[in-house]
């Protein structure tokens, strides 16, 4: 969404762009108010804000991206109590630049159907979403599936706005082969704000199969599944010791990490 790419543009150009600013206002100053105000304190002030120009467009800049290096290396030193080679640190750094929003609170309630050969899974998943930053940032709901699964989209709710996911539906993913996807309208999360959001769907697999691993598309602390399951079905998901057989899994503290899973597996039994 245009804010995050705003956000992140402005932090690495704000010195060119006010360097730029101050040197059109001195030049302004010269041409429509020194004629006709001529005095020290005019001169003074153009001279300062041509300097402060040139300051900001060079100088800025590389103060800046040196003291965001030094101040990721003291950090993860002082984490960690060791250091890292140069090619970690920088993955930990992007990790943690693209870990704007986060959810929390998530709920997946799972109906799981016989038919015929298949196992249809229907879903039911509520979260809310967190902006931790001092900007506003836009979030995307996007849900992915490969066409073997023979997803279905039955909706995309936002809390607060009734008229948001009322026309939902997927299609196919640009640029990748047999995925279909859902991709929606990016939505403002003021800074320190959350949303809440519902998606129901569907997914099928061959029974024999016997497993299924949803991912999660952003960080997530706090899950709680629970899956209802037939008869002749034993199911198992991701170990916790929050567990209440048959069919309930809650993982309170957890943080689930940008392509983490759960773990779902069954069995059919006699």
């Amino acid at each position: 969404m245009w804010r995050n790419s705003f956000w992140e543009w402005w932090e690495r150009y704000s010195g060119y762009v006010l360097g730029v600013a101050l040197g059109i206002l001195a030049v302004l100053l010269n041409k429509f108010i020194r004629p006709y105000w001529s005095t020290h304190f005019t001169d003074d002030l153009i001279v300062a804000l041509i300097i402060a120009g040139i300051l900001a467009a060079t100088v800025d800049p590389f103060v800046k991206h040196r003291a965001r290096r030094e101040a990721t290396l003291d950090i993860f030193h002082h984490m960690l109590g060791y250091s890292l080679p140069p090619v970690i640190r920088e993955r930990l750094q992007k990790i943690l630049k693209e870990t704007q929003l986060y959810r929390v609170n998530m709920t997946q309630h799972i109906d799981m159907l016989e038919e015929g050969d298949l196992v249809k899974f229907d879903v039911q998943m509520e979260f809310e979403v967190v902006n931790p930053t001092p900007h506003t940032l836009g979030f995307e709901p996007l849900l992915q599936f490969e066409k073997g699964e023979r997803p279905e989209l039955k909706s995309v709710i936002c809390f607060g706005d009734v008229e948001y996911g009322k026309d939902a539906k997927l299609s196919l993913a640009e640029g990748a082969l047999g995925v279909l996807e859902y991709r929606g309208k990016g939505i403002p999360i003021r800074s320190g704000d959350r949303l809440k959001f519902k998606y129901e769907y569907s997914v099928r697999y061959p029974t024999l199969l016997g497993f299924w691993y949803p991912n999660f598309g952003l960080p997530t602390i706090g899950v709680s599944l629970t899956i209802k399951s037939p008869n002749n079905f034993s199911v198992l998901a991701t170990s916790t010791d929050l567990e209440s057989p048959p069919g309930e899994w809650r993982y309170p503290n957890r943080l689930w990490t940008r392509n983490e899973h759960l773990e779902i597996v069954w069995n059919k039994v006699s």
